[in-house]
């Protein structure tokens, strides 16, 4: 998605759509069972939205959007403010600041997504260690973060597949 210079109303439903798509590629993966038998491994699909942002330069609204989206995300599951809230919200935060600095060093988009899944999951693990403060859960930390490198990989493939196709030229055809 090339930046372009929107209109107000232009920007609110564009970002409303882009949060009503992460927030639904986010419900939507929990209704599939689990690649691997790891609590809370899963490909993260609805960061493909916050990956488009964080690559247009668009920072700001793609913590705007995160936090939305984890906020709707465990109001339509029914955690809200239980462990896998705050598990969504430190791994969603972290992953932002991830994939924003990774950005910043003009590397290619499937190693932001990487960069953004790595830290994801390191997020989501301080967030467990300090819930849980077991010694244990150091064992989980090798687990996360190999499988946090073909998720980032898929993620910025699937990514790089809305950027070389500009999305927002087919929106316009129906707007």
């Amino acid at each position: 998605m090339a930046h372009v210079k929107l209109s107000p109303a232009s920007r609110i439903t564009e970002l409303g759509f882009l949060l009503s798509l992460g927030t639904l590629l986010h419900w939507v993966e929990t209704l599939f069972p689990p690649l691997v038998p790891l609590p809370g491994a899963k490909l993260g699909l609805a960061n493909v939205v916050t990956l488009l942002l964080i690559l247009e330069g668009r920072t700001k609204e793609s913590i705007i959007i995160g936090m939305m989206r984890v906020f709707l995300g465990s109001l339509l599951g029914g955690n809200f403010l239980g462990i896998t809230f705050f598990l969504s919200l430190g791994g969603g935060m972290s992953s932002i600041l991830g994939m924003f600095f990774v950005q910043k060093r003009g590397t290619h988009p499937l190693w932001v997504s990487v960069g953004g899944a790595l830290f994801h999951n390191l997020g989501q693990w301080t967030v467990a260690w300090l819930w849980v403060r077991s010694r244990g859960i150091a064992l989980y930390l090798p687990w996360l973060l190999i499988l946090a490198l073909p998720s980032g990989i898929l993620i910025g493939y699937l990514a790089t597949l809305f950027l070389r196709h500009d999305v927002r030229e087919y929106w316009k055809r129906f707007s």
